[in-house]
């Protein structure tokens, strides 16, 4: 902890009011969560400096490097992409709207062709033009470089043709993934259909980059501005200033009211929380949400209550079912391990309803193809029954592996192992390495080897489709990094998946996601356990706030600030 902060953080963390005076009660009009559903204390007031930290540093700010759904938010206050999601809260915010182009894409080809056409006048922050080559460039270098290799591949599996990348080879008409027929004009070539590709284009990846002003790795030091705002200052690994860009202009997806944005990386947590509580801080960055220790006070104290949100982050833990491993390749001892789960068990074991939803499908509620379904509720007599028709009446034994470093996870591990031991399957818990859990939990073989029958796991999708979180889980097998744990082969699934990109109605190819996610657990090799949820707090110097479901915590380009003094007291 630093500074004044640290007595601080002590009296918060034992619910203790106050460092400094202040406003001891909540502003009229906010409650608990209500920023996951709808915008806290709108306004249009501009001005002030917001005031963001974050425990650690973003991975890259370089918009085709970049990773993390909470990098991906910040991006949009600089980087501006073709398309990108409604600025409004709940399902709404899922809607893709234009950005850099005048309207959404127009497929032709059966969807494996999509064209944008970009506004007119667009400039980056030195008055230069945008054109429709920095696009294509972009996409160049953020998916065909050994250098980046922070963002996810999805541009470049979907699109045609071989490339070495614009640092081996420069020239770029030999990039046909993509093509520019004018300056207005950005077209991409798909291998195969695919209706969700506005999704794709919503990637930071498609921000333009002018290839003049690439400067590889250390561009992250100063990305070209084409949004609200560009960099006044960039310390790698110590924090940023973003000010006004003059040459922003033409954008009805950002209310960029702040007129500086103050951003300090490596804050220790708890300092972090204590700064949040005082109002000396506006936000956390990466919206992981406050300590177990201030979450308890927060949750505690009325006044501070309805001062949180706790939204779902896209995240679901479960356990896979590994069908490589003796008894699982059999779909009953499967489903008895499905009825014999006591989701509540591990909720609480987790640390409670306010970090984890029970989950009973394979999808989250946060990507479009989410129904509710509970296939498997807890049936201890249905599960024995299970266990009796694969040839296993009392029972049988296997192994839990989870990362030891998470103790949640830990925790969880061990309410499942109780929960099963409840119909005679007895499970011994292995805590591996989270440093080398792609090459052990994530190898086929040293599961197989290990006797490891059930993974426990957490994964959210690159973007909020059913598509994209169901189809890596679902993939082709890998001998290391494997991300299809469950090592499921079922060409049902891959038929419905690849059916459903090449519906064009919105509405069939949700449905069809839907349908996945049921083969999947009919399958009955993933075990949801929870989906993750996380208490964020918000300051009441904010205005304008929401959280927004493509990135799972709040809108930092709709976020204001209130007149007044910036130090609040923490109740």
């Amino acid at each position: 902890m630093r500074g004044r902060f640290a007595a601080c953080a002590v009296l918060l963390v034992l619910g203790v009011a106050s460092c400094g005076g202040g406003r001891t009660t909540a502003r009229p009009g906010t409650s608990y969560d209500q920023a996951s559903s709808r915008v806290v204390r709108p306004s249009t007031a501009r001005g002030g400096t917001l005031r963001l930290a974050v425990t650690d540093a973003p991975v890259s700010l370089d918009p085709g490097d970049i990773g993390l759904a909470y990098e991906a938010d910040l991006a949009r206050l600089y980087a501006r992409s073709l398309v990108t999601y409604a600025p409004v809260p709940g399902a709404a915010g899922l809607r893709l709207v234009p950005d850099l182009a005048e309207g959404l894409g127009r497929p032709s080809d059966g969807g494996r062709t999509w064209t944008y056409r970009l506004r007119r006048g667009l400039t980056y922050e030195d008055g230069a033009p945008v054109r429709a080559r920095d696009v294509k460039y972009a996409v160049a270098r953020s998916g065909y470089t050994a250098e980046l290799t922070g963002g996810p591949r999805d541009l470049r599996e979907a699109l045609t043709g071989t490339y070495w990348g614009p640092y081996l080879d420069r020239d770029l008409d030999h990039f046909t993934g993509v093509t520019t027929p004018d300056d207005r004009t950005v077209v991409f070539h798909l291998r195969r259909s695919d209706f969700d590709f506005d999704q794709l284009a919503a990637s930071p990846q498609t921000a333009p980059v002018p290839p003049a002003k690439d400067t590889r790795l250390a561009y992250e030091k100063h990305p070209l501005s084409t949004g609200p705002y560009r960099f006044a200052r960039h310390d790698v690994g110590t924090g940023f200033t973003l000010v006004r860009n003059p040459h922003w202009h033409d954008d009805p997806n950002r209310a960029a009211l702040p007129d500086r944005i103050e951003v300090t990386e490596r804050v220790a947590a708890a300092d972090l929380d204590a700064r949040l509580r005082a109002g000396s801080l506006d936000a956390d960055l990466a919206g992981a949400g406050v300590q177990p220790e201030t979450r308890t006070a927060i949750l505690a104290s009325p006044v501070a209550r309805a001062r949180a949100d706790d939204p779902l982050t896209g995240l679901v833990r479960y356990a896979a079912l590994s069908t490589g491993v003796g008894p699982f390749g059999d779909v009953h001892c499967r489903r008895a391990v499905q009825y014999a789960v006591d989701r509540s068990a591990i909720q609480r074991a987790y640390g409670g309803p306010a970090v984890a939803a029970p989950a009973t499908n394979v999808l989250p509620p946060t990507v479009t193809g989410y129904r509710p379904a509970d296939p498997y509720p807890r049936d201890l007599a249905q599960a024995r029954r299970e266990l009796q028709a694969c040839g296993h009446p009392g029972g049988f034994t296997t192994g839990i592996a989870v990362r030891g470093d998470r103790s949640g996870d830990v925790a969880a591990a061990q309410a499942l192992r109780r929960s099963l031991a409840d119909v005679g399957i007895g499970a011994q818990v292995t805590t591996l390495s989270a440093f080398q859990w792609g090459s052990t939990a994530g190898s086929p073989a040293y599961v197989h080897r290990h006797g490891l029958g059930i993974l426990i796991d957490a994964w959210a999708a690159n973007r909020p489709t059913g598509e994209a979180f169901l189809r890596p889980l679902t993939g082709a097998l890998a001998k290391v990094n494997n991300p299809n744990l469950m090592e499921l082969r079922d060409p049902r699934v891959d038929r419905i998946l690849t059916e459903g990109a090449g519906i064009s109605d919105d509405r069939r190819r949700a449905d069809t996601w839907a349908e996945a996610d049921r083969a999947v657990m009919e399958s009955a090799a993933f075990v949801p356990l929870f989906a993750e949820k996380t208490v964020l707090y918000r300051p009441d110097t904010l205005t304008g706030v929401y959280v927004h479901p493509a990135y799972g915590t709040y809108d930092y380009a709709a976020l204001g600030l209130r007149p007044g003094p910036r130090t609040t007291a923490s109740p």
